[in-house]
């Protein structure tokens, strides 16, 4: 179930092929008629066996588990786009995992409703096409296997025309093949070297087998319809690429889709389904004299030309050398975003990854469910524009709650993303009127897939590099950048820079006061900058800022996007509440060992250059003032006084007693306290315990009730009102960061 409604997951092979598009339009408009959500799972290559896979790609397949989703109410099984005995019984164990009812279509499966084309009755009506059409007597038929039910069903329908109308039929007329084009190949060497004679007709079983046949005749001079007339069966398509176009039977695969939807409806809500009858028509083309039927070649080609149309913009766009630039997850996605677009009609794009994607080091296993694993989806495109954050979800329900941004026209298809035999996650398409990919993103799959790989490996790499203390643009004590990183880093996002962009850097400096020269000191001077990477780090958990060490305890933190002229502001807000009620800052006991200094200005105008060296005044500025202050007497026994106040701000702290322990007025307090610090002591006291609150915010889940208690308010309704006052947003807003 999917917000209130059912949902029918179909199973195939290789949809992006025209067949299996066909009858997916049936599948798909039958199922919005009646309420159902749909949800294709298919693997990309399909080959007939495991066998035949090369580089490891059977991996796709495990694809496959999805079916056994609780959130799938009933399956169809498109049994037929499965080549091979050893992939069918894969695929089919896999979905009977799931207590779901399956209706199954093109072949016969014991258990099961079956729903398929009277395959002897469409050849009944070819064979009248020929007899009562063209008067022809002299037919052969170029078949399956002879040992398949579906070969032979094919050759009786034939034969019944034949004898109703008093027509020999002997059984040399019949030649047995495999359904693909090398047996018409073979079929008309046969032919073309005097091994069989040159009927009036040749009947293929389907249109490959077809396709060849009429192949080989024309290379060796042989002129249908003129030598012989040749029929193909299913209207697969392509028939263009072959000369000359094709007459054939068109095996109505979208009412088979449409009746097995109607089958599990009945089994599913006991509805007695409406009759759809099965029957095909014959297309006629160049192969028969009755001449081409426009309507359809008109169908076909247009259909080429919206795939070449596709297929040259893919070749002539940058799409993979954008994503050769990527450096992050984040740029990825936004070359995703960008490049959506080349795949047809397409309105929505989930990238669903395992959360340890980018480690994964060991080839994924088919006999092994991935289905408990924890994943995360990322929207890249919706019909809905929501915000965009990480979410995550185990795969068994194939995706989050709901899909955010998707709307309520679901038409989803699941699609496997794997490289070298590893399993990587999947996309999700969606389409918010039935309709399917086409062949031509195969190529944009392929191209994502191996940017998300070369992903994988530069995380390799910078882990290498860190390790070995290598790396040139990253600090090896913190793994965020160095001064060169971060000019890389900055000159490249401003060259990206869009119109209304805005850039904001944050300059901090910790442990000014440390002693460096103490080894008690220096070790704890490690941890304190070890600490503070990990509060920026925190602070761009998305990855969307760029955070660097330039030196011993100075760190900038930049961010480029469409935000407010004071948004360096709100970054130094959330840093300062990170980094001062941290452990190892707290283990200092000096509140002031930090200074910042922040700058928000248009993209467009921005100077690295300036900008660092005029944060670096700033901070320059800061640090000399402290030390100035902390030539005052009496400004150690403020300080320290401060540090107490914000280490422990949920203690009822009272002016007059720290008054009596000073030894002076509360008049005299108070204003010392204000020209050391520019605030008063009161303000002071509710600022401290915001400060707490903040940080709480920030770095735990615990409720808004165990936060005031934890800062020290006994009334609820008291702490939210003084952190609007204090901040401007409520808690869960700051939480959010919604006010950024």
């Amino acid at each position: 179930m999917l917000n209130g409604k059912p949902l029918i997951a179909v199973v195939a092979t290789r949809v992006s092929e025209r067949e299996q598009r066909i009858m997916l339009d049936g599948i798909m408009k039958r199922a919005d008629s009646l309420g159902y959500y749909t949800a294709v799972i298919s693997n990309i290559y399909n080959f007939t066996d495991f066998s035949e896979y090369f580089g490891h790609i059977e991996v796709e397949n495990k694809i496959y588990e999805l079916a056994g989703s609780d959130r799938i109410d009933g399956i169809i099984l498109m049994a037929e786009s499965i080549i091979g005995t050893q992939m069918q019984q894969f695929i089919y164990n896999k979905i009977i995992k799931n207590k779901v009812p399956i209706i199954i279509t093109g072949t016969e499966q014991e258990g099961h409703v079956c729903i398929n084309n009277d395959v002897r009755e469409d050849f009944r009506d070819i064979a009248h096409h020929l007899t009562d059409v063209h008067g022809f007597t002299d037919i052969h038929v170029l078949t399956g296997q002879k040992h398949i039910e579906t070969s032979c069903e094919r050759v009786d329908g034939v034969r019944d025309v034949l004898m109703e109308k008093g027509i020999d039929f002997p059984e040399e007329n019949v030649i047995y093949g495999d359904f693909w084009m090398s047996s018409g190949e073979a079929a008309a060497m046969e032919y073309i070297e005097g091994k069989r004679r040159l009927p009036q007709a040749i009947i293929c079983a389907n249109d490959y087998m077809a396709y060849g046949l009429i192949d080989t005749f024309f290379a060796h001079n042989i002129n249908p319809p003129d030598d012989v007339t040749v029929v193909g069966y299913e209207y697969s398509g392509e028939r263009f690429y072959h000369s000359p176009i094709l007459t054939t039977y068109l095996r109505n695969r979208s009412a088979i889709g449409e009746r097995a939807v109607s089958e599990l409806h009945r089994i599913l809500t006991g509805e007695k389904p409406k009759e759809i009858p099965l029957g095909g028509c014959m297309i006629c083309g160049d192969t028969c004299s009755c001449g081409i039927d426009k309507k359809y070649l008109r169908e076909e080609l247009e259909e080429v030309r919206r795939e070449q149309f596709h297929n040259s913009m893919t070749i002539c766009g940058n799409f993979e050398q954008q994503l050769a630039l990527c450096r992050s997850l984040k740029d990825y996605i936004r070359a995703l975003q960008d490049y959506t677009y080349l795949i047809r009609n397409l309105k929505g794009l989930y990238l669903c990854l395992y959360e340890n994607w980018c480690n994964l080091k060991e080839e994924s296993q088919l006999d092994v469910s991935s289905n408990d694993k924890m994943m995360t989806l990322y929207r890249i495109i919706s019909p809905i524009e929501v915000k965009s954050e990480p979410h995550f979800f185990r795969r068994s329900n194939l995706f989050t709650e709901e899909l955010y941004g998707a709307g309520e026209r679901l038409f989803l298809y699941f699609v496997p993303m794997f490289t070298d035999g590893i399993e990587l996650g999947y996309f999700i398409f969606q389409y918010t009127e039935p309709d399917c990919y086409d062949p031509v993103t195969t190529g944009w799959l392929n191209a994502a897939v191996n940017a998300l790989n070369v992903l994988r490996m530069k995380n390799d790499i910078n882990e290498l590099l860190e390790y070995n203390n290598l790396s040139v643009f990253h600090d090896t004590l913190t793994g965020l950048y160095n001064k060169e990183g971060l000019q890389r880093e900055l000159e490249t996002s401003l060259g990206k820079a869009e119109n209304g962009d805005m850039l904001a850097v944050v300059m901090l400096k910790s442990g000014i006061f440390a002693d460096n020269s103490r080894i008690d000191e220096k070790e704890q001077q490690v941890r304190l900058n070890l600490e503070t990477a990990g509060c920026l780090k925190k602070l761009s958990a998305d990855g969307s800022a760029i955070c660097a060490r330039l030196s011993d305890g100075q760190y900038v933190y930049a961010v480029m996007g469409k935000f407010s002229e004071d948004f360096d502001k709100l970054i130094i807000d959330r840093l300062t509440a990170l980094i001062i009620h941290s452990p190892v800052f707290k283990s200092f006991k000096k509140s002031d060992m930090i200074v910042h200094g922040g700058v928000t200005v248009p993209a467009a105008d921005a100077s690295i250059e300036e900008i660092m060296e005029s944060l670096s005044e700033e901070i320059n500025d800061m640090t000399a003032e402290l030390y100035d202050k902390r030539k005052i007497g009496s400004y150690g026994s403020y300080i320290d006084l401060r540090t107490a106040v914000y280490a422990a701000p949920e203690k009822k702290w009272d002016a007059e007693e720290v008054c009596r322990e000073f030894h002076i007025s509360c008049g005299h307090f108070r204003a010392a306290y204000k020209r050391t610090f520019g605030v008063s002591f009161h303000r002071d006291l509710i600022q401290s315990r915001i400060s707490l609150a903040k940080y709480l915010l920030l770095t735990s889940a615990l409720n808004l009730t165990a936060i005031a208690q934890r800062c020290g308010y006994d009334d609820d309704k008291y702490f939210l009102r003084q952190f609007r006052q204090q901040t401007g947003v409520s808690p869960n807003s700051y939480r959010r960061f919604e006010s950024v």
